[in-house]
């Protein structure tokens, strides 16, 4: 080997630098927090991602420091933060929609129990209400439907909310209840109506029915009723 050869050489070695594995590790859980976008249980790489990838750029730029990396720690970094944000972003706006939903669904069935429209507020019930309001069976019974709209008008809270007629009572809150079916409470104060202290509780509930060659459509179902004191 020529001289001019080996010094390249020896050049060339002394330029090396290993690349350090924090920043490849950041690289990777950056590309990694993609999975905060599908499950709120995957929230937590982003953080650590941007953890990992801090801690690697404070590695790197340490004096006396031979490694390289910071490109991968950046980019790391970016993922992090921007899938991360993107998570959370995502999650406050459909927590709005659906609450917006739910408290649509709860004041259509409060309107058609105020203006007298008792069947249709029964059709926006669910099985639970509904059976609340369903008769024994009875094969002498000619006018069950009739009977049982009868039933469901003498229900507490739905004299409570006829009370109201044309006052329109306050929606005091909207929680989700965090069960697997996306049900929603929401609370109606019923003072304006003459209701004193009393809180119409709703449990609401989107469900999902086939609608011919249109697809699948969601409908709202007052799932339970009752009144607090």
């Amino acid at each position: 080997m020529t001289p001019v050869a080996d010094e390249r050489e020896t050049v060339a070695i002394s330029d090396y630098r290993p690349v350090s594995p924090l920043a490849v590790a950041a690289l990777v859980l950056g590309i990694c927090s993609a999975m905060a976008l599908v499950t709120r249980f995957a929230w937590v790489v982003p953080l650590v991602a941007a953890a990992v990838a801090i801690a690697a750029l404070a590695d790197l730029a340490r004096p006396g420091t031979a490694k390289a990396g910071r490109l991968l720690a950046l980019a790391g970094l970016a993922l992090a933060v921007g899938f991360g944000a993107q998570a959370v972003t995502g999650a406050v706006v459909d927590r709005w929609i659906t609450s917006h939903r739910a408290g649509a669904a709860a004041r259509a069935w409060i309107d058609a129990v105020r203006d007298g429209r008792a069947a249709e507020a029964l059709g926006l019930c669910g099985a639970v209400v509904a059976s609340n309001a369903s008769l024994p069976p009875d094969p002498t019974e000619t006018n069950v439907e009739v009977r049982r709209l009868e039933r469901f008008i003498q229900l507490d809270a739905v004299r409570a909310v006829a009370a109201c007629h044309a006052t329109q009572p306050e929606v005091t809150s909207c929680q989700p209840l965090g069960t697997d079916d996306n049900a929603w409470t929401v609370r109606v104060a019923l003072a304006s109506c003459g209701g004193g202290e009393e809180t119409l509780r709703l449990v609401v509930s989107p469900r999902t029915t086939a609608a011919g060659t249109t697809g699948v459509v969601e409908r709202w179902k007052v799932m339970a009723i009752d009144l607090e004191r």
